[in-house]
């Protein structure tokens, strides 16, 4: 109760009086949908039956790429044999009931714990999945219940005209309105999991079209409209308007085009419109990083866009949103490296819009400015490098470009400088971060990161982020991997430069970074500082980084009052590294072969920590819900030596 009360207080600490208006309207509207029980008869229209989108038509027209046909072949396969495998988790057992459909028990089941959250029984507004879910991460749950996992199978039997797996698709979307009438359960506690279920089931109606009896038709008809309306009804505004808006928005814009002739329809596509303009240009930068400081968050937030924005129609979005979603495009193409992947900054929970048959996608990043270039007709935003995915088809992506170009690029509102070319014969790219610590009040999917850095060589990890691990379930953990002990930057006798005060909400005090010196340039040569450590400490903390012939020499430098204590500067390695001291410096290397070498400051002490699960450091988190043990460098010094140099030393190619 204490934990709940004090979640709430300081939720209220951050929000204006507008937003406290509109959440005393808001649990008016809770108390009353509690009382509920009706199921899907209000939904429901006789003879009404959703219509197949054009958005997807071009999936299901001609042969497609070998690449895409068999993974929607691998897809169709997993769902036939009864696994799951989604956020890389084994569901425990066979998802599938002995008429070859998913058996109803499956949409509330745990698959960690093996445990059941609350359905039918309860209003999705009385789980308080936040602090009474001891160790189960909601997140788990939720992912299922998306039922984009069902998209790729649907399109494969279109392909195959395969009746016996339509039937058994559509029989399971039965199934979860079997399990999950509106409004009741763990699977309507969020909007945005009612928005990307409407995408899944806008597939499916598409691709299973010539399968769908006027029976299922009407109940397929209830699933949108109840869907409809209860985005309608509960939307996240002021400083919930993240991502999470934008995946109502999407949600409001299929239902009103899977169901055009509803009478809320024409407020449904309305409001839709409206909230997905606006969240574009809210939800990034004009330099076109994303204001959530995750490249992972701006990657399906832009997905999210790029599908709602398609299937309004030819005349959206506006110019001003177009040349947002440009920027965007480009934005994202900077942090690739050149394997096409990105540094796990911030939070990313492996969230995808249209999944092929698994979370695992290791170049989802790079797939979405190739999705943003087909979309505006903008072949040169393609990136050098990504996969074949049915993603393409529908946004018309161009091949692979030559999108990403060597030099140094600098990112003045977003707050990152990335520097990418070939020093001492290696391919590098490199990124420095000197940005805010999040979106809006909330700053929810940032990281206590500012001034970290991250590097690759050769398209391969060589200095990491710690990444997200889990949600809910975690708590300390889940503090852990946010906070700046844990990043690859400078922390005073172990305080963050920002602190949580839950798990995506931030104290009022809060680091602010800002860049002094910076061109997009070649060799680096940049400048930045935060003040995360003022009011504390009375010291702004300073990092310069300047690119020599084989090295980043880094210095990190305090001004202001002289602190007691002592300073650690950490630099997480990936996980196939090994690291050695020797005479002053620690080599990473991989396999035998050294990658750098870090130059410790004079008189520091060097300590390696892997796996330390007192601190939470020495960990690395690939994926959501995966923990790998890395080794971190920590050099220690006393803080009032005020000044530190550091020398990466790139070991070159022999």
């Amino acid at each position: 109760m204490l934990r709940r009360l004090g979640w709430y207080a300081r939720r209220l600490a951050v929000m204006e009086r507008g937003e406290i208006r509109h959440r005393i309207r808001e649990q008016i509207a809770r108390r009353a949908a509690r009382r509920e029980d009706s199921g899907w008869t209000p939904s429901a229209t006789p003879g009404a039956r959703p219509t197949p989108l054009a958005l997807f038509a071009p999936l299901l027209t001609g042969d497609l790429p070998p690449p895409v046909a068999a993974q929607l072949a691998i897809a169709a396969e997993r769902f036939r044999s009864g696994k799951l495998r989604l956020l890389n988790r084994d569901w425990p057992e066979t998802i599938l009931d002995e008429t070859g459909r998913i058996a109803p028990k499956v949409w509330t089941l745990d698959p960690v714990s093996g445990t059941r959250w609350p359905g039918a029984e309860v209003s999705a507004f009385d789980i308080d999945f936040r602090f009474e879910g001891g160790h189960r991460d909601v997140k788990y749950v939720a992912e299922a219940n998306r039922l984009h996992f069902l998209a790729a199978p649907a399109i494969h039997a279109h392909h195959t005209q395969d009746a016996a797996l339509a039937r058994a698709l559509l029989g399971s979307v039965l199934s979860w309105m079997e399990a999950n009438p509106p409004g009741r359960g763990v699977n309507w506690y969020s909007g945005i999991e009612a928005g990307y279920r409407l995408v899944s089931l806008g597939v499916i109606v598409s691709a299973l079209d010539p399968w769908i009896d006027s029976a299922t038709g009407e109940k397929l008809a209830a699933f949108v409209a109840a869907h409809g309306i209860w985005l309608a009804r509960f939307p996240s505004l002021f400083s919930s308007a993240n991502n999470h808006l934008v995946a109502e928005a999407m949600g409001l814009v299929l239902a009103a085009r899977l169901l055009p002739d509803h009478t809320q329809a024409p407020d449904w596509l309305a409001r839709g419109r409206a909230h997905l303009e606006g969240r574009a240009l809210a939800l990034f930068h004009e330099d076109g990083v994303g204001q959530e400081q995750s490249p992972a968050y701006a990657a399906f937030t832009l997905e999210m866009l790029l599908v709602g924005f398609r299937a309004i129609g030819a005349d959206a979005p506006s110019p001003a949103v177009r040349e947002r979603l440009g920027k965007a495009a480009a934005a994202l193409n900077a942090f690739l490296d050149d394997e096409g992947q990105v540094p796990l900054i911030g939070d990313d929970d492996q969230s995808r819009v249209l999944l092929a048959y698994g979370s695992e996608e290791p170049r989802y990043a790079a797939s979405i400015p190739a999705a943003i270039a087909g979309f505006l007709q903008r072949p040169e935003l393609a990136p050098a490098i990504y996969d074949p995915h049915w993603r393409d088809i529908v946004f018309s992506s161009p091949p692979p470009g030559t999108a990403s170009t060597d030099g140094t690029t600098t990112f003045p509102q977003g707050g990152y400088t990335i520097r990418r070319g070939k020093i001492a014969g290696r391919r590098v790219h490199f990124t420095f971060d000197h940005g805010p610590l999040g979106f809006g009040a909330l700053a929810a999917h940032g990281h206590a990161d500012a001034l970290s850095v991250w590097l690759s060589l050769d398209g391969r990890p060589v200095l990491v982020d710690a990444g997200t691990y889990l949600y809910h379930s975690e708590g300390e953990n889940r503090r852990r991997f946010r906070v700046t002990p844990v990043h690859n930057t400078l922390t005073i006798a172990g305080a963050s430069q920002s602190e949580p005060s839950g798990p995506f909400n931030w104290m009022p005090r809060r680091a602010r970074a800002r860049l002094v010196k910076g061109a997009n340039s070649a060799p680096l040569d940049v400048s930045a500082s935060h003040d995360g450590y003022e009011k504390r400490f009375g010291v702004i903390h300073h990092r310069d980084i300047v690119e020599t012939a084989s090295s980043f020499d880094i210095t990190d430098r305090l001004t202001g009052k002289t602190p007691a204590g002592d300073v650690e500067i950490a630099f997480l390695l990936a996980p196939d590294l090994d690291a050695r001291v020797s005479d002053g410096q620690v080599t990473a290397s991989r396999n035998g072969r050294p990658e750098i070498a870090l130059v410790a400051p004079r008189e520091a002490a060097i300590e390696i920590v892997r796996g330390d699960e007192m601190s939470g450091r020495g960990f690395h988190s690939p994926g959501f819900g995966v923990l790998q043990a890395a080794a971190t460098v920590l050099f220690r010094a006393p803080a009032n030596a005020m000044s530190w140099r550091i020398s990466i030393v790139l070991n070159p190619v022999t």
